[in-house]
């Protein structure tokens, strides 16, 4: 009985296992490695920001003139204001650009349509820019507006701007709504008309349209300069109306009946009718 009492009293047979196992080497060891690597891992990405910070400020990336940026693409707008959209310059670090921003930026000016820029290492850059293509300036209200070659409005005229554009009167905003990648109709009916005028002689020509009217029951009216009297030509074969207009001018004139009609009606098979100036009759 002591004997069985004097052994209950002792410590449990396994605790010198478990404090062998809170203490052993193996775990220390474990810990140190870990320890060891996490500050090694710190130490690497402390050592690679170093290395990229001497990196954006080593003169080696950097633009060193400003010949070393390539602009194609522009034609309105001079270099210089594509580079202070762009923020670029001499001194730039081609590791500090970043590209999307950079496009960003200049796709908020109006003219500009899409933008594209390349790193050439170690310091040069290379832009494409792709302008806006006026087409024509359109009348909106007081304000006339820049047409594209895809239909839509893109800017109001300011002073500066380049205004030798035919001046399209009577379309509304409605008459611009389009699907994607298409033409509103009466804005492709307008651009053939455009293309018309390109090619047909003087006084008819493009350089001499002052105002091209649309409206939706006459059609399109010519307001040419020097002629004084308004041309109704309709939605179609422009062309042969104004072939057709020029063999009849000269008598026109010779008669005086040129200076006195307001309004000439080219929409008529084998007829020019004019309406006197103050008058209703038409001849």
């Amino acid at each position: 009985m002591k004997k069985s009492r004097l052994f209950s009293r002792g410590k449990p047979s396994n605790s010198y296992r478990r404090s062998r196992g809170r203490g052993s080497p193996r775990s220390w060891l474990r810990m140190a490695l870990v320890t060891f690597g996490l500050l090694s891992l710190a130490g690497l990405c402390l050592a690679l920001m170093i290395l990229y910070h001497q990196l954006l400020t080593s003169s080696y990336f950097c633009i060193k003139d400003i010949k070393n940026i390539e602009i194609e693409g522009a034609r309105s707008l001079t270099p210089e204001v594509i580079l202070k959209l762009a923020n670029l310059g001499p001194d730039t670090n081609l590791l500090a650009i970043r590209p999307g921003r950079v496009e960003r930026a200049l796709l908020a000016h109006p003219w500009i349509s899409g933008a594209e820029l390349t790193r050439k290492w170690p310091h040069r850059i290379h832009l494409v820019i792709k302008e806006r293509e006026p087409v024509a300036l359109v009348q909106m209200g007081e304000e006339l507006f820049y047409l594209d070659r895809q239909g839509s409005l893109f800017k109001p005229l300011s002073p500066g701007d380049p205004h030798n554009f035919p001046v399209i009167t009577g379309l509304k905003p409605e008459n611009l709504q389009h699907p994607e990648g298409s033409l509103a109709p009466l804005v492709a009916q307008t651009f053939q008309l455009l293309e018309v005028l390109k090619e047909v002689p003087a006084p008819f020509n493009l350089e001499n349209v002052s105002e091209v009217h649309l409206d939706l029951d006459r059609g399109f009216t010519l307001y040419v300069n020097g002629l004084g009297a308004a041309l109704d030509l309709g939605f179609n074969d422009y062309l042969a109306k104004l072939q057709k207009f020029a063999q009849v001018l000269p008598a026109l004139v010779h008669k005086g009946y040129l200076a006195k009609t307001g309004r000439i009606n080219l929409d008529y098979p084998q007829r020019v009718l004019i309406n006197l100036k103050g008058t209703e009759e038409a001849r």
